[in-house]
């Protein structure tokens, strides 16, 4: 077993209440070594205020030394105050080769293997814990630096750190996946809009109906006319795709991920393009008369529902975890040369395409295109599905 063990520091007690996007820094080193793999967290504190308690299995608060007692652990990983590895250093942490009577020291941090009593860890039960665990710690065991191989390690010992810590966990939540457009564009307006968000009471789960709300209002927007509607419906529509990255930025950042997220955001996303591919279909209908409109807008909006339901049983039904429930349109970790093009057409830079066309009043070129390549969408999973059976 490891643990991650938080002992306080003489003039140092507040560090693990400051907020740091949205949680104290006691609760986002938990949730950083939950989703770890480390065992066990273990807050050694005398004084509660502003770490709140953690009421699962692998985490506590602990008053005394008795309740460390039999937990057999092969490894502590002991964390100064005001220190946050990220996840994948802690992840590094948990399995770097450590022997007997060795002392590994990374900036903040050290690890060791507790003896089978654990009577070294009495130290950090008294007062001042963190320096005479450390101490003794120095005493009994072969000190050696090493360097950290993988992740980061956050210093917030000091007030003037904290934005620079924030604006990198941001950035940590941008996707190697994400379109050209979505990177360079939304990407940087959802996270200035998050960055504002972390810190109020709105859910992941209401910025989804939020910016679903926002989409459906731009197609509405985009049926009444030509012109001045047809734009400003276009550039909700495009609003809507910035307003949806926030939903995921503050449910990974808060460690607020769901099923029931997962599942509203990607059924949500594809209500809104049916309603776009309907709005457009109906208002070119009421302007030329004709019945082919309404077929495209039911050809593209079938075809995405369709698409929809084969992604969903392949890949999301069953998924389980705390990651994203949608990241490919294949459940397979090799990707294929198809998979890699379907998730490419994926992607939402088609928006753009929609507001440019809307300037110039031809979405109904946008909507023949959709038609057409929803079902060519539909006809590659349908292709990816049966080669994967």
């Amino acid at each position: 077993m490891s643990c991650l063990l938080l002992v306080p520091a003489k003039d140092q007690e507040k560090l693990l209440s400051q907020n740091i996007a949205g949680l104290t820094l006691a609760v986002r080193l938990y949730h950083h070594s939950t989703r770890a793999g480390i065992d066990y967290t273990a807050f050694i504190v005398e004084d509660e205020s502003g770490i709140p308690p953690l009421q699962k299995p692998d985490g506590a608060l602990l008053r005394n030394h008795s309740e460390l007692e039999g937990k057999g652990f092969q490894r502590c990983i002991l964390c100064r105050p005001g220190i946050l590895p990220d996840i994948p250093c802690l992840r590094w942490l948990k399995e770097v080769e450590i022997k007997d009577h060795e002392l590994l020291e990374l900036p903040g941090i050290s690890i060791f293997i507790p003896s089978s009593a654990g009577f070294e860890l009495e130290n950090a039960f008294q007062k001042d814990g963190y320096f005479r665990l450390l101490d003794f710690l120095h005493t009994f065991l072969k000190a050696r630096p090493i360097r950290c191989e993988q992740g980061r390690i956050f210093d917030l010992t000091r007030p003037e750190n904290r934005s620079q810590v924030e604006k990198e966990l941001f950035r940590s939540l941008i996707k190697d996946t994400e379109g050209f457009m979505s990177r360079l564009v939304e990407r940087p307006i959802s996270l200035a809009i998050s960055k504002r968000l972390v810190n109020t009471s709105i859910t992941p789960n209401q910025v989804t109906l939020i910016s679903i709300l926002i989409g459906l209002v731009g197609a509405l927007f985009i049926s009444i006319d030509r012109g001045f509607w047809q734009i400003l419906g276009s550039m909700l529509f495009l609003l809507h795709s910035i307003v949806d990255g926030c939903d995921g930025e503050i449910a990974r950042i808060k460690f607020m991920e769901s099923r029931l997220g997962g599942i509203l955001d990607f059924w949500g996303d594809n209500i809104v393009h049916a309603a776009v591919f309907t709005a457009i279909g109906l208002e070119w209908w009421r302007h030329s008369g004709s019945a082919i409109p309404l077929l495209l807008a039911a050809t593209a909006v079938a075809g995405t529902f369709l698409c929809a339901m084969i992604v969903y049983v392949s890949t999301m039904k069953k998924k389980s975890g705390s990651g994203p429930l949608y990241t490919s349109v294949s459940a397979s970790e090799k990707k294929t040369g198809m998979v890699k093009i379907a998730d490419f057409l994926s992607r939402r830079d088609f928006i753009y395409l929609v507001v440019i066309l809307a300037f110039y009043r031809h979405l109904d070129w946008f909507l023949a295109a959709s038609a057409t390549g929803t079902m060519v969408f539909l006809a590659m999973l349908i292709r990816i599905r049966t080669r994967a059976s």
